[in-house]
């Protein structure tokens, strides 16, 4: 197998790893965090713990974009690919030319 195949399986797959971690980590902390506000101060309700629980998903899914994002922008579009075959194809005609 290709090096440069295998090293993109595995980023892709630490990618995947890390979008799961990005997710789940913040969710879970942020429902403890409620569980023990509502010890805290106590509530039984499980108010503490819901509100926890939404702003777990809020910021797992900021992270999860952010990280994203970041992978998103070191890939190369499609346009960009063709523009840069087509300018290496240029520059070999050139070398061929001279």
């Amino acid at each position: 197998m290709d090096k440069r195949r295998t090293n993109d399986i595995g980023n892709a797959l630490i990618m995947v790893l890390q979008l799961g971690l990005n997710v789940i980590v913040p969710i879970f902390l942020c429902m403890i965090a409620g569980g023990l506000l509502a010890k805290l101060f106590d509530v039984d309700s499980d108010g503490f713990l819901i509100g926890g629980m939404l702003i777990g998903i809020v910021a797992a899914f900021n992270g999860a974009y952010r990280s994203f994002k970041k992978y998103l922008k070191n890939q190369e579009s499609p346009g960009q690919r063709a523009r840069r075959l087509e300018e290496e194809a240029k520059q070999g005609q050139k070398i061929k030319n001279d």
